[in-house]
């Protein structure tokens, strides 16, 4: 049986463009996507994938997305120091702890500035990049966007036509920069607060998904935390993107093994013992702070996305096999 593969996209800012790089590769193998889900950058890029694969085929879903991260460094405020061309690479330790500042401060500053705080960049972005149309219309790959209720603090989940630009606009809403977004009468931001990306719809969704491979962007440990107040606040923000995650994954691989030593006949237990979940770790690289979240100069994004196909080439080698007949996460647990 052909592996039919279910994506779950995890957030986590201009670290998008490694998850780029990660899909790229995956697309290469023609794996068959059948659902996806994502939160925030996972988002953005979710709907660029389907958007493309609604054209019918990899080659499309490839082109659309580096057209959403071309789209992305066209419009960064970043986009100057790249002018710089082969010593751009030594701003990098600069760039970073000056963008470790200006989030920050950017609470304090984002109130007085009505371009940041309705993500009109992002938009346009969105805009130049993804038919989002297309997303909400096309029935082919079942595609879900996560955000986070500001009253509730729930997860709410938007799918098929509920798919608009205000739903990515809501998933990727981080709070300290942009206005909560409002849809239906509620405000929501970032979606990597509550579900990051949301696994039930793809687990238990009715997909037909023979695997689960899971896009990590954030790495759940790091090597250092630095002593500035700034570098605290990024470690802070990594751990609470990846809190949500780390529990459902910890949840799904505790019930597949329940599961499968029961033989339960229960339509949620079967549809978790016959899937096979995957995880490609995000490296160290993308902790401690060595890249910001908020680079989108071209030059960082390249680099992430190479970054990200060099790590799918290195899990391919050895789980390839894998896809379509066994889990590869068979446990959870930090060192």
């Amino acid at each position: 049986m052909t592996p039919r593969v279910a994506l779950g996209l995890q957030g986590g800012g201009a670290f998008g463009a490694y998850g780029w790089g990660v899909i790229d590769r995956l697309l290469e193998e023609h794996v068959e996507v059948v659902a996806v889900s994502g939160a925030s950058a996972g988002a953005l890029n979710g709907a660029a994938l389907v958007a493309g694969l609604a054209e019918g085929s990899d080659e499309a879903a490839r082109a659309a997305l580096e057209r959403l991260w071309r789209a992305t460094a066209e419009r960064s405020p970043l986009s100057g120091l790249d002018w710089f061309g082969p010593y751009a690479p030594l701003l990098g330790p600069v760039v970073n702890r000056s963008l470790l500042t200006a989030r920050e401060l950017a609470a304090y500053v984002s109130p007085f500035v009505p371009s940041l705080r309705n993500m009109s960049v992002l938009r346009a972005v969105v805009a130049a990049s993804i038919d989002m149309d297309r997303v909400a219309r096309q029935e082919r790959v079942p595609f879900f966007v996560s955000a986070t209720d500001v009253l509730t603090g729930s997860a709410k989940v938007f799918t098929g036509r509920e798919v608009t630009t205000d739903a990515l606009m809501a998933s990727a809403c981080l709070p300290e920069l942009f206005s909560a977004v409002e849809i239906g009468g509620r405000r929501y931001w970032d979606g990597g607060y509550a579900a990051n990306p949301a696994l039930d719809p793809l687990v238990f969704g009715g997909t037909g998904a023979t695997d689960l491979i899971v896009v990590q962007l954030t790495p759940f440990e790091t090597d250092s935390v630095g002593m500035l107040p700034a570098e605290m606040a990024s470690r802070v923000s990594d751990i609470s993107f990846n809190a949500c995650l780390m529990r459902d994954l910890r949840t799904l691989v505790e019930m597949q093994r329940y599961a499968r030593e029961s033989d339960s006949q229960a339509p949620r237990m079967r549809a978790i013992a016959d899937l096979n979940i995957h995880l490609l770790h995000a490296p160290c690289l993308l902790a401690g702070g060595k890249v910001s979240k908020l680079d989108t100069r071209w030059s960082t994004l390249s680099g992430l996305r190479d970054l990200g196909r060099a790590t799918a080439e290195r899990w391919l080698r050895g789980a390839r096999d894998a896809i379509g007949t066994e889990s590869t996460l068979v446990e959870f647990a930090l060192s």
